[in-house]
C-alpha cells in the first residue's frame, strides 16, 4: 500500500510540476496581439545580385537586361539595377542594340527606362555616348536630354537634346557639330 501511494505520489509531483511550468509561460501578454510598425517605403521587396531578366512581348523577347545587382518594389512596379546591360531585340527576335548604364530605373506602370551614368548604346546603326537617356518603350523613342555623342562610321556628331529609336535608325538632335566625313545626303536641313 506504501508502494501505491509513493507511486501515486511521484505522478502527483510530476503532473504539479507540468502545470506549474505550463501556468507560468501560459499567462504571459498574448504574442498575437503584438502591434508591428508599417515598413519604410524606401525599403525594395526584393533585393538580387548577378541578375538576368528576359521580357517577352507575345511570342518573341524585348530585351534582356543584366545587372549586377538590382532592387525591386513590387507596389509600384520600380525596378532599380547597377552596373546594367540591356539588349534589345526587334519582332523577327533579331539583335536591335545593346545599351550599357552605370544605373537604370524600369518603370513597368508607364513602360519607361531611366538610364543614367556612362550611358552607352550600340547598334548596327550607330554608336551613341551620353551621360542619360530615358528610353519610352511605348513608342520606342529614345531621349537624351544632355549633351551627346553619335558615331556613325567615321563621322562623329556632338550635339544635345537627342531624339532616336532602339535601333539608332534616325537622330535629331539640337546644337550639332560634325567631325570627319559628312555627305549632304546624310544632313536633312
Amino acid at each position: 500500500m506504501k508502494r501505491q501511494f509513493c507511486s501515486i505520489c511521484k505522478i502527483s509531483l510530476r503532473l504539479f510540476t507540468v502545470l506549474l511550468i505550463l501556468a507560468s509561460f501560459g499567462c504571459k501578454r498574448l504574442d498575437l496581439n503584438v502591434k508591428t510598425p508599417v515598413l519604410d517605403r524606401s525599403l525594395p521587396d526584393e533585393t538580387s545580385y548577378k541578375v538576368r531578366i528576359v521580357e517577352y512581348v507575345g511570342p518573341g523577347k524585348s530585351y534582356i537586361l543584366e545587372a549586377k545587382k538590382i532592387e525591386r518594389f513590387y507596389d509600384r512596379k520600380i525596378l532599380n539595377a547597377w552596373d546594367v546591360r540591356i539588349t534589345t531585340f526587334d519582332k523577327f527576335n533579331k539583335l536591335q542594340s545593346t545599351i550599357f548604364a552605370d544605373t537604370t530605373i524600369v518603370d513597368d506602370a508607364r513602360n519607361l527606362i531611366y538610364a543614367n551614368g556612362n550611358v552607352r548604346i550600340n547598334s548596327t546603326n550607330g554608336n551613341i555616348k551620353a551621360r542619360r537617356i530615358v528610353w519610352n518603350r511605348n513608342v520606342d523613342q529614345i531621349v537624351a536630354p544632355d549633351k551627346v555623342v553619335l558615331t556613325r562610321g567615321e563621322t562623329t556628331l556632338r550635339g544635345t537634346n537627342l531624339r532616336t529609336d532602339s535601333k539608332v535608325s534616325y537622330a535629331e538632335m539640337d546644337v550639332v557639330s560634325a567631325e570627319g566625313r559628312v555627305s549632304d545626303e546624310d544632313i536633312n536641313w
